[in-house]
């Protein structure tokens, strides 16, 4: 099994890119293949131009190789902070311009649209906080997953974590890494 992990926190030493080594030795270490994608050390750009979108589609090799894993995984793992309620711009950005037409769902005449992305299973960790509204589980679990056919899918929130212990913290982190495991590996 093949994994993509896209990653979307501008510091390498934040408690995501931790979190997203912690996920990645697990998987691996249950014989997963990870694909770990980190937007802003790609220095991904997330703006969607006009010429890609009446294109509908990218010539830029980053793209191009998100699409590739896209359709080489069997999962699609999102790992982000919650900002201001919703993820962070340049994975909104990642979505604009990966998941287009013709990539994450299609178009047939009478213009209802059509899921590409049926093989991935999706799973989402939020990280913030303080607790939230739910508006970046929302944003994928009810709109981008949905359209792209990615199922089944789950999200993971991780909130409140300044104010407490650094057990609690722990004990959260462990038991969202085998729940995870579990998802995306058993079938």
């Amino acid at each position: 099994m093949r994994i993509l992990m896209v990653t979307a926190h501008p510091n390498p030493v934040s408690f995501n890119h931790t979190l997203a080594r912690r996920l990645a030795d697990r998987l691996q270490g249950g014989g997963v293949e990870v694909d770990r994608m980190d937007l802003y050390q790609e220095r991904f750009d997330p703006v969607l131009s006009l010429e890609e979108m009446l294109r509908k589609g990218s010539f830029d090799s980053i793209v191009l190789r998100y699409i590739e894993k896209l359709h080489t995984c069997e999962g699609l793992l999102l790992l982000h902070p919650d900002w201001w309620g919703l993820p962070p711009a340049i994975l909104k950005g990642w979505v604009d311009r990966v998941l287009l037409p013709g990539v994450g769902y299609a178009f047939e005449e009478d213009s209802c649209p059509v899921p590409l992305l049926q093989h991935l299973r999706g799973a989402v960790v939020v990280t913030r906080d303080n607790p939230g509204s739910g508006l970046s589980e929302a944003f994928w679990l009810q709109e981008v997953f949905p359209l792209c056919g990615i199922g089944p899918s789950r999200s993971w929130v991780l909130d409140g974590l300044k104010a407490q212990a650094p057990y609690e913290v722990e004990t959260k982190v462990a038991i969202l890494i085998e729940e995870l495991y579990t998802f995306l590996v058993k079938k």
